[in-house]
């Protein structure tokens, strides 16, 4: 039973995120703390993500999962109570005709749903049809809610509706959302590991003992093997690590099984962070070569997208591993607080991305300088929040410039929109090209991008509150980056300056309608249309600056 700490600590967390993100309610605060948490989404995800208003069919959220090898579809319904008293409240079983109503439409493949549906929700069932086209996704539900869970019979109900489609159920109540926002409860797990050579080093102060050693991947491979399960690893054993494992559709983690499987693997010692575990005791015959390390109650509490990358590397390659070190570093001591600080000093920093790596390089560094002598007092964060003292006006994110750069001069809308990693990965060299990048081509696209933004939050604003909106700028919700190329192509088409902001911002309506406009005839000449599918086609520009020259 959820107490009041619980909804003290979830109502607390929620009024920080409205601050945080602006959101205007509380149920849209707790929809992207459950979206975040459970998904992992960033926060321009979760906006994306949300479908809530009316003629929302019982659909909060909605979300595509998509991985190498197969695609989630994600459905959530999010309740939200404003006093503890009513925390205890089971979740609304009303809710579940809405969800198996609309679930019954999207499996047969109504079109009518059009009719149903807010544009949000549509563009979002057209999204999910395009992924049952390219194979068979599964389908989750969730229902979740700082209150209790649905009554055993409503819930019965439910999970046998929805078995018959194959699709998952999940609760998230009051109490199961504060427990995964803090350390989940583990089982004790001793396990025995190899060292290499006598390339080990011992530490010891007071109540706590550190070992500090060498040891091959394969040895923390068999550390991590589900004894039950020998094909999967044993997840209980990351408890105490806060961050959950990314899996391979994170680029840190696809570069991790490159290295150990590349012919330079005997570097991986070198290039990777290594390995931290706490356990209640360890145990080995001091002054041998390579003895065994008998850990009691062990815990992998850094490096666990390192271990869980390595055992799919080996699932691959079971011989590609042979010379892959890595460092590790065990610190043995039954005072749980200290090993809770451990767990925690070791895992405080925020997570590494694909754009931080680049964070140092010269080119992000003159850009940061260029924008600080620029005279318009805008701040260039070559680091994420390295500014976050100043107005968020004047704050120019690296990545969101870079997305911005590459829709407007580049004539790539659809990667500034759905593959953003690429920016400061394979397409970084390209994209910030010293001989032609500057502070001020820079903030042409970011302030023009901005404007549209905020039309775009105007629009969703209106669909959630049932406002009246403009047809055309339905088109924003998928195509934001391609009005933004759009506003490009008529400057240029135009003979205007495309490095003036202000005059780009004056087309922005303008753009609007030439992209809404070659959308309607492709929907027009396509059954299946939809913007989604349509704004990641590569051949969408192409039609739009068509349209531009004939509207010239």
């Amino acid at each position: 039973m959820a107490t009041l700490i619980d909804w003290s600590q979830l109502q607390a967390r929620i009024s920080a995120y409205k601050a945080q993100h602006g959101h205007e309610t509380d149920h849209l605060a707790l929809t992207h703390i459950v979206l975040e948490h459970d998904l992992g989404l960033e926060p321009e995800d979760v906006t994306d993500a949300v479908t809530d208003g009316p003629d929302d069919r019982g659909i909060d959220a909605a979300c595509l999962e998509e991985r190498e090898d197969s695609t989630t579809i994600h459905l959530y319904q999010v309740k939200h109570v404003t006093t503890f008293e009513k925390s205890a409240d089971n979740f609304p079983s009303n809710e579940i005709d809405k969800m198996l109503s609309y679930i019954a439409d999207l499996l047969a493949k109504d079109h009518s749903l059009k009719n149903t549906t807010n544009p949000l929700l549509w563009g979002k069932t057209q999204a999910i049809w395009a992924a049952y086209d390219r194979g068979t996704p599964s389908i989750a539900v969730h229902f979740c809610g700082n209150m209790a869970r649905l009554i055993d019979s409503q819930r019965d109900r439910i999970v046998e509706a929805l078995r018959r489609y194959g699709i998952a159920f999940h609760e998230h109540t009051l109490s199961s959302i504060t427990a995964s926002l803090i350390e989940s409860k583990k089982s004790r797990i001793d396990r025995r590991l190899q060292l290499v050579d006598n390339q080990y080093f011992e530490r010891v102060d007071g109540n706590i003992r550190g070992l500090v050693a060498t040891i091959a991947a394969v040895s923390l491979i068999e550390l991590i093997r589900d004894p039950e399960k020998p094909d999967s690893v044993l997840q209980s054993i990351f408890d105490d690590n806060v961050r959950v494992w990314l899996t391979l559709k994170n680029p840190i983690n696809k570069k991790i099984v490159e290295s150990a499987l590349s012919p330079d693997n005997r570097e991986f010692w070198y290039l990777n962070n290594g390995i931290t575990m706490t356990c209640d005791a360890l145990r080995y015959p001091q002054g041998f070569r390579s003895p065994s390390v008998d850990l009691t109650n062990v815990q992998i509490v850094n490096g666990g997208q390192t271990s869980n990358a390595l055992f799919e590397a080996h699932s691959r390659q079971p011989d590609g591993l042979r010379n892959v070190l890595l460092l590790v570093r065990i610190y043995e001591t039954k005072e749980r607080e200290i090993s809770q600080l451990i767990a925690e000093t070791t895992n405080s920093q925020t997570p590494i991305r694909t754009r931080d790596l680049r964070a140092n390089d010269d080119v992000q560094k003159k850009l940061e300088d260029s924008f600080k002598h620029l005279g318009y007092g805008y701040f260039y964060e070559r680091k994420r929040d390295q500014h976050k003292d100043q107005d968020r006006a004047y704050r120019i994110d690296a990545q969101a410039a870079g997305q911005a750069y590459v829709a407007y001069y580049m004539n790539l809308p659809e990667i500034g929109k759905k593959e953003k990693k690429r920016l400061f990965g394979d397409l970084y060299d390209m994209v910030f090209d010293e001989s032609s990048i500057t502070a001020e081509r820079l903030l042409t696209p970011v302030l023009i991008h901005r404007a549209i933004d905020e039309q775009k939050k105007e629009l969703q604003r209106a669909i959630k509150n049932g406002e009246p909106f403009h047809e055309d700028s339905l088109v924003l919700i998928d195509g934001a980056y391609h009005v933004l190329n759009a506003v490009h192509s008529i400057l240029e088409a135009g003979g205007l300056d495309e490095n003036d902001a202000r005059t780009g911002i004056g087309v922005i309506n303008d753009a609007t309608s030439i992209v809404a406009s070659v959308a309607s005839t492709e929907e027009q000449l396509d059954a299946a249309f939809s913007h989604s599918r349509f704004f990641k086609d590569s051949k969408t520009t192409q039609k739009i600056h068509d349209k531009v020259r004939a509207s010239v």
